[in-house]
């Protein structure tokens, strides 16, 4: 048997998350800074905490403590997987993570047409 050392190429062959039960979960989500949120993060690039707290008080209130609030309450909602953050310089940044991308898009396509 082939050793995979490709990390992309393992997720590729055994990850396959229940994409219906992610879907409805992520169009649940009833809070419009949450789904705004979401929606700036549909690129899948990497936004800083700043730029999406900035984006964020648009809706309302939002301070950096608030936007981490949210965020650990999206991946305790939606998957633990489902965003990811990193540190850099004492600043944090989020992105969707690549395996989650596609189905959010589609759930707010639907989300946005009902």
């Amino acid at each position: 048997m082939d050793k995979i050392d490709d990390l992309s190429k393992i997720e590729e062959i055994y990850y396959k998350p229940n994409y219906t039960m992610l879907l409805n979960r992520i169009q649940r989500i009833k809070d419009v800074r949450k789904n705004r949120l979401i929606e700036i993060m549909l690129d899948g690039n990497w936004h800083s905490e700043n730029e999406l707290v900035r984006f964020a008080k648009r809706f309302g209130y939002i301070g950096v403590v608030t936007l981490s609030t949210m965020m650990t309450s999206l991946k305790k909602k939606i998957d633990s997987n489902f965003l990811i953050r990193k540190s850099k310089n004492n600043i944090n940044y989020y992105k969707i993570s690549d395996n989650y991308v596609g189905l959010a898009r589609a759930a707010f396509t639907d989300y946005k047409s009902l």
